[in-house]
């Protein structure tokens, strides 16, 4: 897949770092106009959604701290740390961006449908992706960090596909029964499965040593 840039004709931004890569502050404030370009980028691509840039930016920041750890820059390859970051990263932007959209469409079908809008069919698939943060209620029990924001994957891999659906749903303050629309189950189910989310990644940030 050929990634072309839509920041003005802008070249890739090209995460020089040489040597094994460490996820502190500094290297990472140092990677930050970088970060900003690929943010704004995607933001800029069509269909055009500045106001999701600042998402964007967090999202390209936790990419980097995620996958910059798995560079090798003794690979046999030799290739350059920026080679390496930058499809993960766009890659990231990209999924991320179409769930975004895949979202406001699903917004949109269901105002339709409020107004007495004929959509053709009131049935569909919620696509929702996994979530990069936390919802607010679970994260003021865990620390506000970077080191929290980078094992955030490995949290979320606790839960099966359809415990991910229910925990994305409960980051866009979704109620029980609004759940329960949208992923076809029964409210008695949803509250179920709102309970095994919420001890399945408590637990499993108490064994990373990110809750009490």
């Amino acid at each position: 897949m050929a990634l072309k840039c839509q920041s003005g004709g802008i070249k890739c931004p090209a995460y020089k770092h040489q040597g094994i890569f460490q996820p502190d502050n500094k290297t990472v404030k140092s990677l930050l106009p970088d970060l900003k370009c690929c943010a704004t980028c995607m933001s800029s691509a069509p269909p055009k959604r500045p106001d999701l840039r600042d998402d964007m930016l967090q999202i390209a920041s936790l990419t980097l701290v995620e996958k910059g750890p798995k560079f090798n820059p003794s690979h046999e390859s030799g290739a350059s740390f920026g080679t390496f970051i930058r499809p993960r990263i766009c890659g990231a932007l990209m999924d991320a961006k179409g769930k975004e959209l895949s979202h406001s469409n699903r917004e949109l079908l269901n105002w339709n449908l409020d107004n007495g809008i004929d959509a053709g069919t009131n049935q569909y698939v919620a696509r929702l992706g996994t979530a990069l943060n936390l919802h607010a209620d679970f994260e003021d029990e865990l620390v506000r960090d970077i080191s929290f924001a980078s094992a955030l994957p490995t949290l979320l891999k606790v839960l099966t596909p359809r415990e991910q659906a229910v925990f994305a749903c409960l980051r866009e303050d979704q109620r029980n029964c609004e759940i329960a629309e949208i992923l076809q189950l029964s409210e008695s189910r949803v509250s179920q499965l709102v309970r095994q989310v919420t001890v399945k990644l408590t637990n499993a940030a108490q064994t990373l040593g990110l809750a009490d």
